[in-house]
C-alpha cells in the first residue's frame, strides 16, 4: 500500500474551484465591456440622447403666435409675438438657415412657396433678427408677381404659414 501525504491532496482539490472563479470572473468581465459598446454604438445610431433632449426641449418652448395679419396691395404685413421659451430667428436669405412662406387659397391651392428674400415675396420689415421671448415684431412683406392675389376676388380668403429655420412655425389667415 501507498501513502500520501495529506498536503498533496488538498492542493489538487483547490485548483479546479480556483479554475472555475477566474472563468466566472472573465465571463462578467466579458458581458460588461459588451454592454457597454452596446449601450455607446446604440447613443451614436440615435444621435446622442442629450442632443435629441436638447433639441426637442428647444422645439417645444419654441411658439411664436400671429397676433394681426394685413394685407395692403401688395404688402403683407403679419404682427408675431414670440410666447414661448427661447428666441425665434427670422432670416432672409436662401441658404439655411431662413424663413419661409407657404401661401394657399381656401381651397388648398397653393398660390406660392419661398424665401422671404426672392422677388416673389421680399422681406422689407422685421427680418435679419431675432423675435426674442415676450416680444411683438412687424414682419413686412412685398409680394412679388409670382404671390400676386390680383387675379382673385375681393372676398377671396387665403392662409399662409411662416416657418422659422425649423426652430419654430406659425400660420394665419387673411382675407382679400
Amino acid at each position: 500500500m501507498k501513502l500520501r501525504r495529506l498536503g498533496t491532496q488538498n492542493k489538487k482539490g483547490i485548483t479546479p474551484i480556483i479554475a472555475v472563479i477566474l472563468l466566472m470572473m472573465m465571463t462578467v468581465a466579458a458581458a460588461g465591456a459588451a454592454f457597454f459598446w452596446f449601450v455607446r454604438i446604440q447613443s451614436e445610431l440615435q444621435g446622442g440622447s442629450d442632443s435629441h433632449a436638447n433639441q426637442l426641449s428647444e422645439t417645444i418652448n419654441s411658439k411664436i403666435e400671429v397676433l394681426v395679419t394685413d394685407l395692403q396691395g401688395t404688402s403683407l404685413n403679419v404682427y408675431l409675438k414670440n410666447v414661448g421659451g427661447t428666441d425665434v430667428p427670422v432670416k432672409s436669405g436662401s441658404t439655411s438657415p431662413t424663413t419661409t412662406f407657404l401661401m394657399q387659397e381656401s381651397s388648398g391651392k397653393v398660390v406660392c412657396q419661398t424665401y422671404l428674400d426672392s422677388s416673389h415675396a421680399s422681406c422689407t420689415s422685421g427680418c435679419g433678427n431675432s423675435i426674442d421671448v415676450g416680444e411683438l415684431q412687424l414682419v413686412a412683406m412685398t409680394l412679388g408677381s409670382d404671390c400676386s392675389l390680383s387675379g382673385y376676388a375681393n372676398t377671396t380668403k387665403f392662409a399662409y404659414s411662416l416657418d422659422f429655420s425649423g426652430i419654430a412655425s406659425t400660420g394665419g389667415e387673411f382675407e382679400k
